[in-house]
């Protein structure tokens, strides 16, 4: 993506346009310190070194018997000398044509270079083991410092912390991780019309469900959601739930940013301080999308229809959660597949349409999902991805290449 200059935009601008304004020159948050229990879903914001060879002595990988891989063979038989358990090394040397049982994990004695597997063998007589087979030196030996050597840089800045991470920390003996923040998302609804779930509805009203999309897709990207509840449309409860939102790194509010009567959030930010760069991307569902800055504090006025919220979320906010939270240059990755039905297609401006995408024969295969419109959040139950459509009104029939990105938190969209 071309770097784009931050600067306040007042007429309706592309998709890509909108992306640069909200990413570009963005720095992940400050560093701190977790426990490595707690550290799950943070990125390293410092390189991690190991502190000692890996594995820190040559170590048996099966149970069986260590002994001189020369002195094998099928059907020979070997005396016992002795026993070493995992953690409990063996003090005296293997004799040439002896043997010692060895667990998993336990550390090779010396005179032996091969561990033949119990299944191989046959004990008899009481102290001696018969082999079904020979072994080459090497065998089943984990050896000092294959995995990782001392010093060795093992962990990048910007590492994921997922359980493989996690346990190369603790073999790094890292009980504290130097881990960038996580950013926090304060999440306001408005309009005077929502209705909490469990409360009857009166005429007129709708049940409110922005905040538990919006707080399930910050937890899906790695941010940390703040609800901050529901205001108003009047200026009053308005103005102080969106002072509350300044406390947070994003700040999230929807509805009140098209063009109606009541559509005030604009106005208000503009009078609260906050600089708009823009407000108005070329895109349906979503059109009316508002970005702005208040000091460290990133803002973005979300339509009210929950579908339109989804889609602004995924293609600006999820993005910029990643960045701060110290992926690099996180950017949304765009696929071409085939529809596998026709898609009808109407609109004055980039388009969007839920799909379900599956690969079928090396080739991704794109289902359309039928939608009635940005208020139905119902139609994107079960889908994956959003199908991307240049403005017109034209079908697209079956087989056609279409262009999509996946959403969080589903099949193939990680």
């Amino acid at each position: 993506m071309n770097k784009t200059s931050v600067q306040v935009s007042k007429d309706l601008i592309s998709i890509s346009e909108a992306v640069g304004m909200v990413l570009d020159s963005v720095k992940p948050l400050p560093s701190m310190k977790v426990m490595l229990q707690g550290s799950k879903n943070y990125r390293l914001s410092q390189p991690v070194y190991a502190d000692m060879d890996a594995p820190s002595f040559d170590r048996a990988m099966m149970d069986g018997y260590a002994l001189k891989a020369s002195t094998s063979g099928e059907g020979v038989e070997i005396e016992i000398v002795g026993e070493i358990a995992a953690g409990k090394p063996r003090s005296e040397s293997v004799p040439g044509g002896k043997a010692v049982k060895i667990m998993t994990g336990a550390p090779m004695p010396e005179g032996a270079d091969a561990v033949i597997e119990v299944e191989l063998t046959e004990v008899v007589g009481g102290n001696k083991v018969r082999l079904n087979a020979g072994v080459k030196p090497g065998k089943n030996i984990a050896f000092k410092g294959e995995e990782m050597k001392s010093g060795q840089e093992i962990l990048k800045t910007g590492t994921f912390i997922d359980a493989p991470v996690a346990a190369v920390l603790a073999m790094a003996g890292k009980s504290m991780v130097d881990v960038y923040s996580l950013p926090r998302i304060g999440i306001l609804v408005t309009g005077t019309e929502l209705i909490d779930p469990g409360n009857p509805l009166k005429p007129g009203q709708i049940r409110e469900t922005n905040t538990f999309s919006l707080t399930a897709q910050s937890l899906i990207w790695g941010g940390i959601p703040i609800r901050l509840g529901k205001a108003g449309d009047d200026p009053e409860s308005l103005k102080a739930g969106i002072h509350r939102g300044f406390e947070y790194e994003i700040f999230t509010i929807t509805g009140g940013v098209s063009m109606g009567d009541y559509d005030l959030v604009p106005d208000i930010l503009r009078e609260m301080g906050v600089e708009v760069l823009f407000h108005k991307v070329a895109q349906k569902p979503g059109k009316p999308i508002l970005y702005g800055k208040k000091g460290s504090t990133h803002i973005f006025g979300l339509p009210g229809n929950p579908v339109a919220v989804f889609i602004g979320f995924e293609l600006y906010v999820g993005p910029l959660i990643r960045q701060l939270a110290g992926e690099g240059n996180f950017q949304t990755k765009w696929h071409k597949g085939v529809s596998t039905a026709e898609f009808k297609v109407n609109g004055d401006r980039t388009i969007f349409k839920p799909a379900i995408v599956e690969p079928v024969d090396g080739l991704w295969k794109v289902q359309p999902v039928p939608s009635h419109g940005s208020a139905d959040i119902y139609s994107i139950v079960g889908t994956n991805a959003f199908a991307k459509f240049k403005e017109g009104k034209y079908s697209v029939p079956e087989g056609t290449e279409v262009e999509f990105f996946f959403h969080r938190g589903k099949p193939y969209g990680a």
